[in-house]
């Protein structure tokens, strides 16, 4: 891996970041829009816009300058956010189990 293939991917990851702020409510609003479990199933339905065009740029991205990294920093960013926004679906439901 290069110094190129790194940057690459840092800013995939990054913009992976920011897609998922496009497609989904912020984390700490999350604990509002998860109200009912009807509502934290139509936050999830988010994931898959947000995770596609994330596999989507690193691919594109990976193609481009034939380095897998940027792929890779799609997939780790996406199942981070992923992960990251289900912590706090979580928290929300423990919240309205109370």
């Amino acid at each position: 891996m290069d110094e190129r293939d790194l940057l690459l991917g840092a800013f995939v990851a990054v913009e992976g970041a920011h897609a998922f702020s496009a497609f989904m409510p912020s984390y700490f609003t999350i604990r509002k829009f998860a109200a009912t479990p009807e509502d934290a199933e139509r936050l999830r339905s988010g994931y898959v816009p947000a995770v596609g065009f994330n596999i989507a740029l690193g691919a594109v991205i990976s193609a481009l300058v034939r380095s897998p990294w940027p792929l890779l920093a799609g997939i780790v960013v996406s199942v981070f956010m992923v992960a990251m926004y289900e912590n706090a679906i979580r928290q929300a439901e423990a919240e309205r189990a109370r």
